[in-house]
């Protein structure tokens, strides 16, 4: 009888759909994705004291406007969502569906931003590397 009823369990679990997570990337002509896009090309163009710093501070390199971009295919969409949760939750959370703007900085970084992720007020993004290992966090 157990061992029936444990079946019946396994077959139900087989016929309901599950919820997985899915990661979605903004369109360059969504407006998040087009704000954290001149955002970034300001930081890593700019020259002054102030901007330098921060651009430092945020492990970005310098390169040219054009060399930032947003990226939206769905393999770079899945890895920069597997990162963001990463980043932003507790091991051992349940992974969530997300939407995101991800800009492709030269060659050697990315800056995610879940619109919907919040610190309060704040929007996180968060840098990884080309290999989405994280670099460090920001709110703003």
């Amino acid at each position: 009888m157990r061992t029936a009823l444990l079946l019946a369990i396994a077959i139900l679990g087989l016929c309901v759909p599950g919820s997985a997570q899915t990661y979605t990337c903004l369109p360059d002509t969504a407006e998040a994705a087009d704000v954290l896009r001149d955002y970034v090309v300001r930081l890593v163009t700019g020259t002054d004291s102030e901007t330098v710093a921060i651009r430092n501070r945020y492990g970005l390199p310098v390169v040219a406007a054009s060399k930032v971009a947003v990226v939206n295919t769905a393999s770079t969409c899945k890895k920069a969502g597997d990162a963001y949760h990463a980043a932003v939750t507790p091991s051992g959370t349940p992974r969530v569906s997300r939407t995101l703007a991800v800009i492709k900085v030269g060659s050697t970084r990315y800056v995610v931003l879940d619109p919907n992720e919040k610190a309060g007020e704040f929007e996180l993004h968060m840098v990884f590397d080309r290999n989405w290992n994280y670099v460090i966090g920001f709110a703003s």
